[in-house]
């Protein structure tokens, strides 16, 4: 289980969340030597989108050209629109899922010296279509359904609802991961997932919390110096010209923002996977850190990488 004592790290005592901070600088190592790894949230953003397009055109044409009807504001989900929803979830969970199985197969061949391209790492994500889909198919399904009684509750089973939502999304935080470097089906991924989120649950919530909150702060700073741009357009009387072009810079800004911020988390997540399901610190990682970070007694004894990944990606 998780321990609450300091770490040492290079003969130093080290708390917990400084720990987790050098997770994250180690992280960004490996992003700025795998720098095409940006590209794979962004393609699978194209294609959510893509699709998602197709589902809202779909169902407009459906309400249009039927005697469907949509629920009141307040009122339970119609049929109609409970199955559009559906819909969108597994459209947004199936391509969440290929953006990080494309990230954990080129981090994954990266801690053992390989060097997987954005062809390859996509090529081993879409050869996984078919478990990635029945996972989304089984986390949009568990989101429906959460969806549908907390429609129906009163206040004190929404919060109990929104806690178990909580417990699934931690229970399943490295399902991707086990469908990938350890290749089971969607369902035994679940177990494997729990497994694991046992095994690291305190550095996993921390490093997920320095990483959210260091990029809270870059999207706060970023937000505050567009409205001080614009003020100061605005006050030179050059909106005109300035403001159009703020807001695009911005706009580039925030999708690079994004799609870093995704990347560091797939990079972190596969990382913490690696070595307590595995035992194995990365040869190009700082194995002090990640041995001191999750040291546990029930860390099996190291093995070797997976031969067939590399295989695809070397």
């Amino acid at each position: 289980m998780y321990k609450k004592e300091q770490i040492e790290i290079g003969g130093q005592p080290t708390g917990r969340l400084k720990a987790s901070w050098l997770l994250f600088k180690e992280s960004w190592k490996y992003l700025r030597a795998d720098k095409e790894v940006v590209w794979i949230p962004f393609i699978t953003g194209i294609i959510n989108l893509v699709l998602f397009g197709v589902l809202v055109t779909v169902f407009v044409l459906l309400v249009m050209g039927g005697d469907f009807t949509l629920s009141e504001e307040g009122e339970p989900s119609s049929p109609i629109e409970l199955v559009f929803i559906f819909a969108c979830y597994i459209v947004g969970a199936f391509t969440l899922a290929l953006s990080q199985a494309g990230i954990v197969n080129t981090v994954y061949t990266r801690a053992y010296g390989g060097d997987a391209t954005l062809g390859q790492s996509l090529k081993v994500a879409f050869s996984r279509s078919g478990s990635l889909l029945m996972w989304s198919v089984i986390t949009s399904t568990v989101g429906i359904v959460l969806r549908m009684i907390a429609e129906r509750s009163k206040l004190l089973g929404r919060i109990v609802l929104f806690f178990f939502g909580v417990a699934w999304s931690l229970a399943t935080y490295f399902v991707v991961p086990a469908m990938i470097i350890d290749k089971k089906s969607a369902f035994s991924s679940i177990g494997k997932s729990k497994q694991v989120f046992i095994d690291t649950w305190g550095e996993t919530l921390v490093s997920n919390f320095s990483l959210g909150l260091t990029f809270l702060l870059v999207h706060l700073m970023s937000f505050l110096a567009l409205i001080g741009l614009i003020i100061t357009s605005i006050a030179f009387d050059l909106h005109q010209i300035f403001i159009p072009l703020i807001i695009v810079l911005y706009a580039v800004f925030f999708i690079v923002a994004c799609l870093v911020q995704s990347a560091l988390e797939g990079i972190v997540k596969t990382l913490l996977y690696i070595f307590a399901s595995t035992g194995n610190a990365p040869a190009n990682f700082n194995q002090e850190l990640l041995e001191k970070m999750l040291a546990r007694s029930n860390v099996p004894s190291p093995s070797s990488p997976d031969p067939q990944i590399l295989n695809h990606t070397v």
